[in-house]
């Protein structure tokens, strides 16, 4: 198995990529400081951008979610609820509104 990347990358992309990094910390003192961080941290984020990440945000939260540094939510969102409720086999609560709006 290589550790050769062989994605192409235009400049204005490469751009949007080397901000993600310099924003998480990864700049040239730490890439000397801690080369295998900074080099993983540059396969993420070029493999998240190759299948269709193209959010500078998006990506700053992956990134920072693979090192551990952003904590996952506790709580569920509305869609997973849903979701889950219908595996399950819950049936929503049934809101009826009176026709006189009362």
């Amino acid at each position: 198995m290589s550790s050769n990347l062989n994605i192409s990358v235009r400049t204005s992309d490469l751009a949007v990529l080397q901000g993600v990094l310099d924003d998480a910390g990864y700049d040239s003192t730490s890439s000397l400081a801690d080369p295998k961080y900074y080099n993983i941290a540059v396969k993420l984020l070029f493999n998240l951008y190759n299948d269709g990440m193209t959010s500078p945000a998006a990506l700053s939260i992956e990134l920072s979610r693979h090192f551990g540094k952003t904590p996952l939510s506790s709580k569920s969102s509305a869609e997973f609820e849903k979701n889950r409720k219908r595996v399950q086999g819950i049936r929503s609560a049934v809101v009826v509104k009176s026709p006189t709006g009362a």
